[in-house]
């Protein structure tokens, strides 16, 4: 009888100290999962105030650009103004000189016009980037969310899976090799 009695203990004891060990080990993998999170969500942090700069700095350019466009109408519109009342200053100018004035103010009129193309596009073309750049952090917040969710998930998955042992597998049977080839043979036949 005195076998016996030790012999519980030593199997309390040794129950004990695995159950105790297994809680160790899930306390420590909800504390590294805990850690992994807060990098994660400091680091999209650090990501969102960098987008956001970004940001702001494509919002500044875009009015710096637009400033620039509404001072080249502005100079533009001088110098059509300008043009028209050196044209009414030199009414009896000669024929040629007039006929050179016409041909140079239509050439800078193209000019202009070939500008104002070029900054509309160029303007168009950093509206489409920024729109670029809306569109990709709305994905990443999405992402983000999906990625989190999914987190979430498997670690809920985690946490239950630790609990349940899976099902026993059924023992194989082995085949021999000659009856796969026969039966490989047999289907080609048929």
């Amino acid at each position: 009888m005195r076998n016996i009695i030790p012999d519980v203990l030593v199997t309390d004891r040794t129950q004990f100290l695995t159950d105790l060990t297994q809680f160790e080990v899930g306390l420590r993998k909800h504390q590294l999962i805990h850690n992994m999170t807060a990098r994660e969500i400091e680091l999209y942090g650090e990501e969102k105030g960098r987008i956001a700069k970004d940001l702001e700095k494509s919002a500044a350019e875009l009015v710096d650009l637009k400033g620039q466009l509404t001072a080249a109408q502005i100079v533009r519109a001088n110098k059509l103004q300008y043009d028209d009342l050196a044209r009414k200053i030199n009414v009896y100018a000669t024929r040629k000189k007039s006929t050179d004035n016409a041909t140079r103010l239509r050439t800078k009129i193209q000019e202009t016009i070939a500008k104002t193309d070029a900054i509309r596009r160029k303007r168009e073309h950093r509206r489409k980037h920024l729109l670029t750049i809306v569109t990709a952090i709305h994905e990443l917040q999405d992402t983000i969310k999906e990625d989190k969710e999914q987190d979430d998930a498997r670690s809920i998955d985690d946490m239950y899976a630790d609990d349940v042992p899976p099902p026993p597998t059924p023992p194989q049977e082995e085949e021999e090799e000659g009856v796969l080839e026969e039966e490989k043979f047999a289907m080609d036949v048929a």
